[in-house]
């Protein structure tokens, strides 16, 4: 990668790409082919970012191909840049100007360079379809005319080739990141049957809201998520707090649209912090292919210890303004603002392991997520809990989340039972668990906000 090519290296390649569409063409008589290669300019034609450019260029090509019959397809990785061809029974003409919808529909369509020759072997141009020629990347002029003039430097194209890769890229971990935080709280709320919680059986402790709550609730907080990703972007290499800090207004918009969506109900204003600043943390990791969520999780501390720990020292000298705060001041009992003070550790430590696990012992989703609760519910210090069921019941909760885990465990270290088998103990004990706490009227609500970043993090 990054090796220089001469013009005679350009040259052979491109007639080696000739020689191997008239040899298609022989042996598929009537099909039609397609070409990509990718648009740079300089001696430099592949590096990593060039190759990532491309697989994602390549995809989007087989995706317009695939209605099509596709009788060859074949992709080469050389010096002269990467290269593919397919072959396909289409219309040449009309495959043509697909094909350019998908060079002209992004920026980082604008770098790909897609051929599209007839059974009779010619290029079908956008001039013959009444198509616009390309836009130069730089000015937005014909780039036929700008490339003739030379009106831009290699150094200058070059750049901007490697930005629009960048931004691309950047924008696509963004959406992942607020799609997966959305998933992992809808996830979250199909998980059943979870004590005391809202679940796909009933609402649990709740009177106020329902699934349908949730689900429109997850929904209208996937662009916060969102603004907390390039938050993340956007800090990257700075001070950590400083991102927390430009949390605090999108958090109290993000919460303002949750009571819009639910109708005055908070379903998630835990998750609001939480996850927003998971996401947040993620985006400061990005490394230009992807985040690792256990760093990320360490990060949230980073980001939030310092105000964390002011609060809960306020707290402490009599200035409580929360439950939590009261609590703390009262009890110790550190809640969520603790969690995210220590990088969330129930999540690293405990709900993560525990669904890696379940997983790879074959449990499906839904009970594998069920153990990441108990095992949370066993050893977090949820101050919803504690709000609706006093220390007692949630000291109690506790103890008995503890007993249903440690069956986990052992069957984890080797029970006889199966998945299936072992998923169907564990629904049936945690149903008529559900009656009980339901009854009692307490739901833990902070272990369900431990269960949704345990999703996200399993998925990003």
């Amino acid at each position: 990668m990054n090796a220089e090519v001469t013009v005679s290296d350009m040259m052979n390649a491109r007639e080696a790409r000739a020689q191997a569409q008239r040899a298609l063409l022989e042996r598929h008589p009537g099909a039609t082919l397609v070409c990509l290669t990718m648009n740079v300019a300089g001696p430099v034609k592949t590096t990593p970012s060039i190759e990532r450019a491309f697989a994602w260029g390549e995809g989007q090509v087989r995706a317009v191909l695939a209605p099509h019959g596709m009788l060859f397809a074949h992709a080469i990785h050389e010096k002269t840049g990467p290269e593919a061809i397919f072959c396909v029974e289409a219309e040449a003409g009309e495959l043509k100007r697909r094909l350019c919808a998908l060079e002209d529909g992004t920026p980082l369509g604008r770098l790909l360079d897609i051929d599209v020759i007839g059974p009779d072997g010619e290029k079908r141009s956008r001039t013959e379809l009444g198509l616009p020629a390309r836009r130069c990347l730089l000015c937005g002029q014909a780039a036929p005319v700008c490339a003739r003039s030379r009106a831009h430097s290699v150094l200058q194209l070059r750049a901007r080739t490697e930005a629009i890769i960048a931004e691309h890229f950047e924008e696509a971990f963004v959406k992942r990141v607020a799609r997966e935080a959305e998933r992992a709280l809808l996830g979250e709320v199909a998980v059943t049957p979870k004590p005391g919680l809202v679940d796909r059986a009933n609402a649990g402790a709740h009177e106020d809201m329902d699934i349908f709550t949730f689900l429109d609730s997850a929904c209208a907080l996937r662009e916060y998520f969102e603004t907390c990703a390039r938050a993340g972007l956007a800090h990257r290499g700075g001070e950590a707090s400083a991102c927390f800090d430009a949390l605090r207004v999108p958090g109290l918009l993000a919460e303002a649209a949750m009571r819009r969506a639910t109708g005055g109900v908070n379903t998630h204003k835990g998750a609001v912090f939480s996850l927003g600043v998971f996401c947040a943390a993620l985006g400061m990791g990005y490394d230009g292919e992807g985040s690792d969520p256990e760093r990320a999780l360490e990060r949230c501390g980073e980001m939030t210890r310092e105000r964390m720990e002011q609060e809960l020292r306020r707290a402490g000298e009599g200035q409580a303004q929360t439950f939590g705060e009261r609590l703390y001041a009262q009890s110790g009992v550190g809640g969520v603002r603790a969690e995210a003070a220590a990088g969330f550790p129930s999540v690293r430590a405990c709900g993560l392991p525990r669904y890696r696990a379940c997983r790879s012992a074959g449990m499906g989703e839904n009970d594998a997520g069920l153990c990441v609760l108990v095992a949370l519910m066993a050893r977090a210090q949820d101050t919803n809990a504690v709000r609706r069921g006093g220390e007692a019941g949630a000291r109690a909760m506790k103890e008995r989340a503890r007993e249903i885990d440690e069956g986990v465990e052992a069957w984890l270290l080797g029970g006889a039972q199966s998945p299936q088998k072992k998923g169907e103990a564990l629904r049936l004990s945690l149903k008529s668990w559900d009656e009980e706490l339901s009854g009692a009227r307490i739901s833990p609500g902070g272990c369900a906000d431990l269960l949704a970043m345990t999703l996200l993090a399993a998925r990003v």
